[in-house]
């Protein structure tokens, strides 16, 4: 995978899933569940730069917009 193939969960479609590809090292984000190749769903991006709200298993999680811009995503292929 190139990785100019890859977009940010930010800029991500609202309502599609996606597998992380790259995550920046941040401990908390592992403890949520959000880790390479891991599966996401973006569900929604707050308007004037506010977070984005995504599914991971069985939870919804908000992530800032500046952690979320190095969140860098391939959409999953149904």
């Amino acid at each position: 995978m190139k990785r100019n193939d890859l977009i940010d969960i930010y800029q991500a479609e609202n309502g599609c899933e996606y597998i992380v590809e790259e995550v920046p090292e941040n401990s908390l984000l592992a403890s949520l569940g959000i880790y390479k190749n891991s599966i996401v769903k973006k569900n929604y991006r707050y308007k004037f730069g506010g977070p984005v709200v995504m599914r991971v298993s069985s939870r919804d999680i908000a992530v800032g917009k500046d952690v979320a811009q190095d969140i860098k995503v391939r959409k999953v292929a149904h």
